[in-house]
């Protein structure tokens, strides 16, 4: 199989894969610039840092590689295969949308660096009908990174930057690698159906919705994420 570069998601970094770096040899998990161990300030919009990302594939020597990006990283990685596509053998786009629009309270609240918006992803992201019971430690992290990533406008700039993406489907048609929509049943911040669009924009696609699950489907489901990454890289 192809190296695996995995890209997280708004207001995180790279060790929301964690799950899936223990089980794949060969792959890493980028920090975006600004998040986690990364230097300088993030990136106001998804195309720099694509571009970013090409640049940093390339500096490693690994191309092709497998891209697997989550939520705000599936809108990066697309845009990276579409721009790079002799760079990316195999696209995996996990928690995405056609059109990530955010909604207007959460990103006024992250702008207002207000600790309600880290409460509205929180409870978007983790939602109380979930089964939990006493949280596991992976989601008490997460829900470290959203309040952190929301005092220091992080959160903000990410949100932002998925909002303003709107070229998502020009993106798709450019790419030309086979492509696997990873999907949670209950995402309620990228529900299933606003995929569907995306999926007819790409060349190669197909659609795995792993059931009851949410947006965090590395981490919620990651036995059944990494299967299907697997499979689709063995396919």
């Amino acid at each position: 199989m192809s190296p695996i570069v995995f890209v997280h998601g708004a207001g995180l970094d790279g060790s929301c894969w964690r799950y899936q770096t223990r089980y794949f040899d060969d792959s890493i998990a980028v920090d975006l610039p600004g998040h986690g161990e990364s230097d300088g300030p993030p990136y106001a919009t998804i195309e720099e840092y694509a571009d970013w990302l090409g640049d940093e594939i390339r500096r490693t020597g690994a191309e092709p590689v497998a891209l697997v990006g989550h939520s705000m990283g599936s809108l990066v990685a697309l845009e990276t295969a579409a721009r790079n596509p002799d760079m990316v053998s195999h696209l995996i786009l996990i928690g995405t949308s056609a059109r990530m629009a955010v909604n207007e309270d959460l990103l006024a609240a992250a702008r207002a660096r207000d600790a309600s918006a880290a409460a509205m992803v929180i409870k978007w992201t983790l939602p109380r009908d979930s089964g939990y019971g006493r949280p596991k430690n992976w989601a008490l992290a997460l829900a470290n990174n959203f309040i952190e990533a929301a005092a220091s406008g992080i959160l903000a700039n990410d949100l932002g930057a998925c909002n303003d993406c709107g070229n998502t489907l020009e993106a798709a048609a450019k790419v030309r690698c086979p492509t696997l929509l990873l999907l949670g049943e209950n995402d309620k911040m990228t529900p299933p159906t606003r995929a569907q669009p995306l999926a007819a924009a790409l060349s190669d696609a197909r659609i795995v919705v792993v059931e009851k699950v949410g947006h965090m489907l590395p981490l919620e489901k990651a036995a059944e994420v990494n299967e299907a990454i697997t499979l689709f890289l063995k396919a």
